[in-house]
């Protein structure tokens, strides 16, 4: 099983660090649309969905990696006072109380979007570029069962922490 922890936490790990080079294409695609933009008075219909794309790769693949490092916002008013075991056994409790049903539904859309977007060819009309929505459909459920993996590592570590007061790894 710590095999299979350290898998997870790996591909986490790779995968937030290669967004650094997503935040960078971010970066200079909103730099050429304010170029396009305000300064050749030349607005592209590409760019802004581009932007909107990009935005969301960077987001929905740093969940896990964000997870991993304890990066998420907690409400710490009673958690912070607790000793590691209760909050190995509170972050236990809530995984399955929130975390699952709410990233399980989460996977079950985005699976289903996915789906639809791959058997319909569906395009965005957000724009008359009309670009497939496919791509991001399927990136955007990658990232969530990437999320969803790190979560489960991260119960499997707390379970572990909660009943021996030891961590796991």
């Amino acid at each position: 099983m710590r095999r299979v922890l350290k898998l997870i936490d790996s591909i986490s790990e790779f995968v937030g660090q290669q967004l650094r080079y997503v935040v960078l294409f971010l970066v200079l695609v909103i730099c050429a649309e304010v170029v396009m933009r305000y300064g050749l008075n030349r607005p592209t219909i590409q760019l802004p969905v581009i932007q909107t794309w990009t935005g969301t790769v960077l987001y929905v693949l740093a969940f896990s990696y964000v997870h991993l490092h304890k990066g998420h916002v907690r409400v710490d008013v009673l958690y912070a006072r607790f000793a590691d075991r209760w909050k190995a056994v509170v972050d236990s409790i809530l995984w399955f109380v929130f975390f699952l049903p709410a990233i399980g539904v989460l996977i079950y859309t985005g699976y289903e979007w996915a789906e639809y977007a791959l058997r319909t060819g569906e395009r965005s009309t957000i724009t008359y570029w009309y670009p497939p929505t496919a791509p991001i459909r399927i990136v955007v459920l990658t990232g969530l069962v990437l999320f969803f993996l790190q979560g489960f590592a991260t119960l499997i570590r707390d379970l572990y922490f909660a009943v021996r007061n030891q961590p796991y790894d």
